[in-house]
């Protein structure tokens, strides 16, 4: 005690350091000065607590303040959801001949060349690594199914399995309907 004041002594790597034991009356006060001031930010529980442990103390002080955090209704209006657990990855199966699965991707837009292109498809045997490339235009459905019918099909034959992302002009209907005379599953990756 020190001038009718009451202190605890906390000792820390640094030396001794006095706390100010925070009388029951004044302890919701000082929450609100530590948490929900302007100036105070409404830091999450634990920024919240070392900053008030640094100068004060009171007993169950960890316990009242977790408790105040927890139950600050702009803190919890403002915390984002927790988003859903992912689901388990699920490997793929090693391809059976070359041609078996194929991946195929959009590259661009990249500068305009001489010919007027400014994509480039990418197609990519997953048995062999064989790659199929060709410079495209605008990147549409109708350019990717020419892509798929002259450089992959009439080449190497129709692929079991075809992988590509979720782009427009891969889950265009057009591309669909070939993959489905050709008997193609086509596998688009998931969504983030």
């Amino acid at each position: 005690m020190s001038q009718g004041v009451l202190y605890k002594k906390n000792f820390c790597p640094d030396g001794e350091r006095l706390l100010l034991v925070v009388p029951r009356t004044l302890r919701t006060r000082l929450l609100r000065a530590f948490h929900d001031d302007a100036t105070a930010g409404h830091l999450g529980f634990y920024k919240t607590y070392e900053r008030i442990r640094q100068r004060y103390f009171w007993p169950r002080m960890y316990s009242a303040v977790l408790s105040y955090v927890n139950s600050c209704l702009p803190c919890q209006q403002r915390k984002p959801a927790t988003p859903p657990t992912s689901g388990l990855l699920h490997p793929l199966e090693p391809p059976r001949q070359p041609f078996d699965r194929v991946g195929l991707d959009l590259f661009g837009p990249l500068p305009t060349t001489t010919a007027g292109n400014r994509w480039v498809i990418v197609a990519i045997d997953h048995c062999t690594r064989y790659v199929e490339t060709a410079a495209l235009e605008t990147g549409t459905s109708q350019e990717i199914a020419h892509f798929f019918i002259n450089s992959i099909l009439l080449r190497h034959g129709a692929p079991r399995i075809l992988i590509s992302d979720r782009g427009r002009s891969f889950i265009a209907q057009l591309l669909q309907d070939i993959f489905r005379a050709c008997a193609v599953i086509h596998r688009p990756t998931t969504a983030y």
